[in-house]
């Protein structure tokens, strides 16, 4: 078994839950469904996420570079 898929996410799910409805952008929609999924304790491994947002691995593991990256700023 890997390491536990582990993104520190400070939005509540009520905020998530909110952006989801209101984003325009079918990745975007992607992105956030991802954060939303690991906050909302549903999924706890990169698999299980790409299983459920129909993606690669490796792309579930770009996004979290990305956001990781975005959230350092």
């Amino acid at each position: 078994m890997g390491r536990p898929f582990q993104v520190e996410i400070a939005e509540s799910r009520e905020k998530l839950d909110k952006n989801l409805k209101q984003v325009r952008t079918a990745s975007s929609k992607e992105r956030l469904q991802m954060l939303y999924l690991l906050k909302s304790g549903q999924v706890s491994s990169r698999k299980e996420l790409a299983s459920l947002l129909g993606r690669d691995q490796a792309t579930i593991t770009r996004w979290r570079s990305k956001i990781i990256d975005f959230l350092h700023k």
